[in-house]
């Protein structure tokens, strides 16, 4: 009986020890760190001009610009009241019920989606099939183009673990309609209506609170839009003078073209959102404060993704590659844990996000090697390309990493800092040079 005694009394004590850690850990608080990282992701995002969500979520059907808002609007009061349901789906027809549908309608061949750098080839090879393909997607392409009124992406879905993805894909029709009209012989439309969409792009991906709308955003700028603009200009005359809209869609890049920190204000709440909302799958578990303290995973999560907001604009221009922060010390040995173990555990499946921040570092690098590109043909043959293109404003260089002609000649290229966990980016973006830029001594197959 005096053991059983002992082993209870010691039982009591871990009991005791516990709870007061569990205590302490769940009274605990943010972190100084994590304070600031709450208030520099909590500050509102200062975009300019019209919100371009509501019409890429109508995007899949013909809504009058004039009931476009109206749609949107119906579709976000019917999300918030799904929502209240955390077992049923989250699924909207009003647009459907009321609009044509402008779902794609596919062909013999396959749209140039984000890649514009084999567009012309593909649309020669095969013109007709192509521009019966962009004909038959005509008012799609329309209502895309006209998104160059429209200044920033504010999503307008709260987080959700069953919340619709927009039609992003969608964005990508007007490379291959521009390719066609190229092709066809219009090719001071074909290069104004690709700038136009190009600069469209840029503004959008910048300023956006949708991390997968910045991503793709970009990327579509620069591998869709900016190589099909590279093909064009590999394709013209020197002194063919380019449109206006190419002025600004030439424009050197900004700093904040390099950030993904409006993103990640937006990713805070979507991921803070996303969540609590697929709590409803455990939540019922009476036990289940005991292990997750919302409060404290926002917390955790927000010192993660506040280093691009902590990064001033002197710092993106040196353009040094971000490299992720040293790993967290396992949750057993976190006190913050106690009280948030599954908390820790979903907020140490991250990687701090640094693979996003590069690329958007590689994003302005693209910039600049396509503001080059345009630059070099306006410049006296004077000296040899390389000695050129060490010529170029100050604006389109980076002082980590340099522009430099292929092996072959017959291209430019830069270095990428992300090439993706599974090495599906290449290490180098390269663009093709027009005839009159290839040097004679390397023109040689």
């Amino acid at each position: 009986m005096r053991w059983l005694k002992r082993l209870g009394l010691g039982l009591l004590v871990v009991v005791l020890v516990l709870a007061a850690l569990w205590t302490w850990s769940k009274l605990r608080g943010a972190t100084p760190a994590q304070r600031v990282a709450l208030e520099l992701l909590e500050a509102p995002n200062a975009f300019e001009g019209r919100n371009a969500f509501d019409a890429i979520w109508v995007l899949p059907y013909d809504v009058p610009d004039a009931e476009i808002a109206s749609v949107a609007d119906a579709d976000m009061q019917a999300f918030a009241e799904a929502a209240r349901e955390p077992d049923g789906p989250l699924v909207f027809t009003s647009a459907a019920r009321r609009y044509p549908d402008l779902k794609p309608v596919r062909g013999p061949v396959e749209p140039c989606s984000t890649g514009g750098s084999g567009c012309l080839a593909k649309v020669s090879s095969a013109f007709d099939d192509y521009a019966a393909l962009v004909q038959a997607n005509a008012r799609l392409i329309e209502r895309v183009e006209a998104l160059s009124a429209y200044g920033h992406h504010a999503t307008r879905i709260p987080g959700d673990h069953r919340a619709p993805i927009q039609p992003w894909t969608l964005l990508a029709w007007p490379v291959t309609a521009h390719a066609v009209q190229f092709v066809r012989g219009e090719r001071a439309e074909a290069l104004e209506a690709t700038c136009r969409d190009l600069t469209t792009l840029r503004r959008i991906g910048a300023n956006s609170d949708t991390l997968i709308v910045q991503t793709y955003g970009t990327a579509l700028a620069t591998n869709g839009y900016g190589a099909l603009l590279a093909s064009m200009l590999a394709e013209i005359p020197r002194d063919m003078p380019l449109p206006a809209h190419c002025e600004r869609a030439l424009e050197s890049p900004v700093a904040e073209e390099a950030s993904i920190c409006p993103a990640m204000r937006g990713e805070l709440a979507w991921s803070t959102g996303f969540v609590r909302s697929a709590r409803h799958t455990y939540a019922s578990d009476p036990w289940a404060w005991l292990v997750f303290q919302p409060d404290s995973f926002r917390a955790l999560i927000a010192e993660q993704m506040a280093a691009p907001c902590l990064v001033g604009a002197d710092t993106l221009q040196r353009d040094a590659l971000v490299v992720a922060a040293a790993s967290p010390r396992p949750a057993w040995q976190r006190i913050e844990c106690v009280a948030n173990s599954l908390g820790c555990v979903l907020a140490d499946m991250g990687d701090g996000y640094v693979r996003y921040a590069n690329r958007a570092l590689d994003h302005r690098a693209r910039l600049q090697l396509l503001a080059t590109l345009a630059w070099l043909r306006e410049q006296p043959d004077t000296g040899t390309l390389a000695e050129r293109i060490a010529r170029r404003p100050g604006d389109l260089r980076s002082p980590a990493r340099d522009i430099t002609v292929t092996a072959d000649g017959r291209s430019l290229e830069i270095a990428q800092y992300d090439t993706g966990y599974d090495m599906s980016r290449d290490a180098t973006w390269s663009l093709p040079l027009p005839p009159y830029l290839v040097e004679s001594t390397t023109t040689s197959d």
